[in-house]
């Protein structure tokens, strides 16, 4: 599946210890009418965790100079992630400075996928901010055009 580009995008939810996120690049539109999006998170991790006590979660679309921010959000512990990474609040939820996009959703429902949980949210809020966003293919970081 490396051969199939994908956008690069930060999963973030609001926990009792503060903010948390992850890199996630299985994300997709599912349905516009409703607006639903549909989020791929591994079963062991923290954030899967906190995004279904929270109940909400949100999408930020990493912009094209981002590479380092997905790679923070990629390796480093979960307690470092946020430390010097620019956020702000939308209705209680963490959206990057820096993002392309984001889109905040509420959990509706979640299926087994093998070792990862899919998670459907549906839209509260988004806004585009312009800009290219960062792809990834065959392992590495490339340009739109």
């Amino acid at each position: 599946m490396s051969e199939l580009p994908s956008g690069v995008t930060v999963v973030t939810t609001m926990s009792p210890a503060g903010p948390t996120g992850m890199t996630v690049s299985a994300v997709t539109s599912l349905s516009l009418r409703p607006a639903l999006l549909l989020i791929c998170l591994a079963n062991g991790s923290g954030t899967l965790a906190r995004v279904l006590q929270r109940g909400a979660f949100a999408v930020n679309v990493l912009g094209s100079s981002m590479a380092e921010t997905s790679l923070v959000f990629a390796q480093r512990p979960p307690h470092e992630r946020f430390a010097g990474t620019g956020h702000r609040l939308h209705d209680g939820l963490p959206l990057l400075n820096g993002a392309v996009a984001w889109a905040t959703c509420r959990v509706t429902i979640t299926y087994p996928g093998g070792d990862h949980t899919i998670v459907v949210g549906a839209v509260t809020g988004a806004a585009r901010h312009g800009g290219d966003p960062l792809v990834r293919h065959r392992g590495t970081y490339r340009p739109l055009g």
